[in-house]
C-alpha cells in the first residue's frame, strides 16, 4: 500500500481473500476491468517476491465496455488484455456501486 492508501493487483488479490474476479479500473481507461488471472498463481496461492511487486507476474483482465458494474452481463462488449505492470498503483479497486465518472 502507497502512503495514499492505494494497492498494486497483487495487494488487492490479498484483499479479495487471494481470489480472481475482482474488478478494477486505471484512469485513462473508459471500461472496467475484471481480474481472470495472474499467471503462475493457481487461486488461492501465495505470490512470490515482495510487495507491492512480487516479482510482478503479468496480470490478465477482461476489459468491459461499460460504466457500471450492474451493467455487465452476458451482452456486454468486452477485450481481454494483459497487464505487465501490476506492481504499480495505477489500478484501483472498484465496488458494486462503483459508477465511471462523466468527462466534461
Amino acid at each position: 500500500m502507497d502512503p495514499k492508501g492505494a494497492l498494486s493487483l497483487y495487494e488487492q488479490y490479498y484483499r479479495n481473500n487471494k481470489t480472481y474476479g475482482y474488478y478494477i479500473r486505471e484512469s485513462t481507461w473508459r471500461s472496467i476491468g475484471q481480474v481472470l488471472f495472474i499467471v503462475g498463481v493457481q487461486e488461492g496461492e501465495e505470490l512470490r517476491g515482495t510487495p507491492p511487486y512480487f516479482n510482478n507476474p503479468k496480470v490478465y483482465v477482461k476489459l468491459y465496455y461499460t460504466n457500471s458494474i450492474r451493467e455487465i452481463n452476458e451482452a456486454t462488449k468486452y477485450k481481454v488484455i494483459r497487464i505487465e505492470d501490476g506492481g504499480s498503483y495505477r489500478y484501483q479497486p472498484v465496488d458494486k456501486d462503483f459508477i465511471l465518472p462523466t468527462k466534461i
